[in-house]
């Protein structure tokens, strides 16, 4: 068993983690387009944006736990819902504006396949932050939650982070090694996985699954353009 205040780090680090994958990916991506003479839209602005300060606030309000100031983690975990809900605003326009240009994000796949992507990552950024503040006065099953929203959302990070070391599986590889450590985080601290820990993981699996064997059919694509014009 892991002491209380072991645990408490554990949630902080892995808030860096997630902004270090984001940053290795993304920064690559940013600086690519701007150096070809490229742009961004404002919508693709604010969802980064906005993405980047989720992960800062998931961070810090770790580090709140972890220095015992839950009066404050409570007043800004209420301030997120409106964080929550402008990158919410803000993936569907983006997801919307990719799949009008039909970019894949120089991946292999179709842009009716990939678009599956982001789609299900809005899903389920809406399924898992719904269900932490459901849960908030249970701490064991909210700190999870609240987790896994960035877990389940830094595909397109790692996906990048992939592309650009010549090695896309690693893309997939880490984004399951980040779940794989919260597992093992449980084993440590409970002696078994915890029950959210092993819905997530059934959930990536699905995803994948689902990208991979659903996404190229022409069901989907043609579902895709119904859904998104």
């Amino acid at each position: 068993m892991v002491s209380s205040k072991t645990g408490r780090t554990f949630y902080r680090n892995m808030g860096f983690v997630l902004l270090g994958l984001s940053v290795a990916g993304f920064l690559p991506f940013v600086l690519g387009r701007f150096q070809n003479g490229g742009s961004m839209s404002m919508a693709l602005v604010v969802h980064g944006a906005s993405f980047f300060a989720w992960l800062g606030l998931y961070t810090y309000q770790a580090s709140l736990v972890r220095a015992r100031n839950l009066k404050k983690h409570k007043k800004l975990g209420e301030a997120s819902v409106g964080l929550a809900l402008i990158m919410l605003a803000s993936a569907i326009a983006v997801t919307l504006e990719v799949f009008a240009r039909g970019d894949s994000s120089a991946t292999p796949f179709s842009p009716e396949q990939f678009i599956m992507l982001p789609m299900m990552d809005t899903i389920l950024f809406v399924v898992f932050y719904s269900m932490a503040i459901i849960e908030r006065k249970v701490p064991e099953t909210h700190k999870r939650l609240m987790l896994l929203v960035g877990i389940m959302m830094i595909d397109p990070a790692t996906g990048r982070l992939g592309l650009s070391l010549g090695f896309p599986p690693i893309g997939l590889l880490l984004h399951f090694s980040l779940l794989v450590a919260l597992c093992m985080y449980d084993r440590k601290s409970m002696g078994r996985v915890h029950l959210v820990s092993k819905i997530a993981l059934v959930v990536l699996a699905a995803r994948y699954t689902l990208f991979f064997t659903v996404g190229p059919t022409e069901a989907w694509a043609a579902f895709a353009h119904k859904v998104l014009g």
